[in-house]
């Protein structure tokens, strides 16, 4: 399948559970203005995502709209990416300098020009498939954020594991279990890579909570409970956050 091909095909499984996530991956087809990795995050689109929530805050930590800006391209990278490895059985080439990345006015990223594909329906080992999403697009993009944020790497590699894992449920949750699906869950699942250590290895947890339900927990903290608002992720690790008046709200 071509690059045009797949994101095709995922747009086609955008419905239902998967609606959101159409339309964010595109091929060589989609001509409108993009940008390349180092542009992401520099000092002008920091400048204008910092003007976005000065409109709303007198003061906040920057470290919590950087990261926060982050999780909104993760929400519009990863799930796709993972749609077409575990349904589709194909790979998505996500090396940075052949990445195009198309943005919206308000600085999030509206979607993500691939140019290459591999047919991967084959290849049961998950960390041959998707060392490139992990070691070619988001350490390098990782190491070049930190250098231009506060946010540490602890953070960031927290953002992408808990974006990995909750996709993974829904797939489970919508198409069913599956053998693709188990093999990508052992990314998180096992504290080696082959070779290096696995910055995904239990990014997520589910602990146990009174009555016995299974509350989904981070290991790490997005950072988002520093703006003023004191707003709670869902799955934030943060003994206050799990207080009766909570705010499960996610900032729009």
């Amino acid at each position: 399948m071509t690059p045009d091909e797949v994101c095709d095909a995922i747009d086609r499984l955008a419905v239902g559970g998967y609606a959101a996530f159409g339309g964010r991956l595109v091929g060589q087809r989609d001509q409108r203005r993009s940008v390349g990795a180092d542009e992401l995050l520099d000092t002008a689109m920091r400048k204008a995502i910092e003007d976005r929530f000065a409109r709303r805050f007198d003061a906040f930590d920057p470290r919590a709209v950087h990261s926060i800006w982050m999780k909104w391209y993760l929400n519009a990278f990863i799930p796709p990416v993972l749609l077409a490895d575990i349904l589709l059985g194909q790979s998505v080439g996500v090396d940075l300098a052949a990445t195009r990345f198309i943005l919206a006015e308000d600085g999030r990223i509206d979607a993500i020009r691939i140019s290459e594909t591999t047919d991967t329906w084959g290849l049961a080992d998950p960390f041959r498939r998707l060392k490139p999403l992990v070691f070619d697009h988001f350490a390098p993009l990782i190491e070049m954020w930190c250098a231009r944020t506060d946010v540490t790497r602890r953070v960031f590699w927290s953002n992408v594991g808990n974006t990995f894992e909750a996709m993974l449920r829904r797939i489970e949750a919508v198409s069913g279990p599956s053998e693709r699906l188990a093999q990508a869950q052992r990314i998180l699942d096992e504290p080696d890579w082959p070779g290096e250590p696995n910055p995904l290895f239990d990014a997520v947890h589910y602990a146990s909570e009174q009555g016995g339900a299974a509350v989904r927990r981070r290991r790490v903290c997005c950072l988002q409970y520093l703006l003023p608002d004191r707003r709670f992720c869902k799955a934030c690790p943060i003994e206050e956050a799990r207080a009766p008046s909570r705010q499960e709200r996610t900032i729009p």
